[in-house]
């Protein structure tokens, strides 16, 4: 395992999903190339000018199974490489966050080690 997984107590899954960056009324199509219960990384074809610490909108689509569901994720920009995005979460619904939450027990296979770590995430122990 490398440090950076060893740092991480909240699981990571890849996981690709279309959506949309939206940054001074400006939208910028892209994909979520892997989320935890906390953040995503998110690559788009353009270069964001976003700057870290910085504040941008998500937008996705859920699977097909629920077409009609969109949800927005306000995050802060906590690194930035060329045209990809590591971002918090600062503002997230209950439905996104149950959906993510059960999208990562799908992918890890690990219901315990992500109920365990939504638990933390809810009591504000953000790791």
């Amino acid at each position: 395992m490398d440090t950076n997984e060893e740092k991480r107590r909240i699981a990571r899954a890849g996981y690709r999903i279309k959506g949309q960056a939206k940054y001074r009324d400006k939208f910028f199509k892209g994909e979520i190339i892997n989320f935890s219960l906390t953040g995503f990384l998110f690559s788009s074809d353009a270069v964001i000018d976003v700057c870290e610490g910085e504040k941008l909108i998500i937008l996705f689509q859920w699977d097909q199974e629920i077409r009609d569901m969109v949800s927005e994720i306000t995050c802060t920009v906590i690194r930035k490489v060329k045209n990809i995005l590591g971002l918090k979460f600062d503002v997230i619904d209950y439905d996104t966050l149950m959906y993510l939450k059960e999208k990562l027990i799908d992918i890890t296979g690990d219901e315990n080690k992500i109920n365990d770590a939504f638990i933390q995430f809810i009591i504000g122990n953000k790791g």
